[in-house]
């Protein structure tokens, strides 16, 4: 922990332009704003975004997007449509 910063590495189950879950155990409650870094390592690409908290149990945890500038936006979309391309 550095300050007010935690470095986790937790695996995406799913993301979309509205938010993300994480398929491991919360490590945050419902309703907190959170500040989150999702790299993309087949990119080369880190996206530091925010959002809010929306679901925490013991097998995952949902983060909806809050306040994305259109830049933020636009890499999102970009890095999710090279992600589903390599999965393909």
């Amino acid at each position: 922990m550095i300050g007010e910063e935690v470095v986790l590495n937790r695996p995406l189950a799913d993301i979309s332009l509205g938010g993300c879950r994480f398929a491991d155990p919360a490590w945050e409650t419902a309703g907190t704003a959170v500040q989150i870094v999702l790299s993309f390592p087949s990119l080369s690409a880190n996206l530091p975004l925010g959002g809010r908290v929306v679901r925490a149990t013991k097998h995952d945890m949902g983060v909806r997007f809050e306040n994305l500038n259109d830049e933020q936006k636009w890499a999102l979309r970009k890095h999710i449509r090279d992600v589903q391309r390599d999965k393909s």
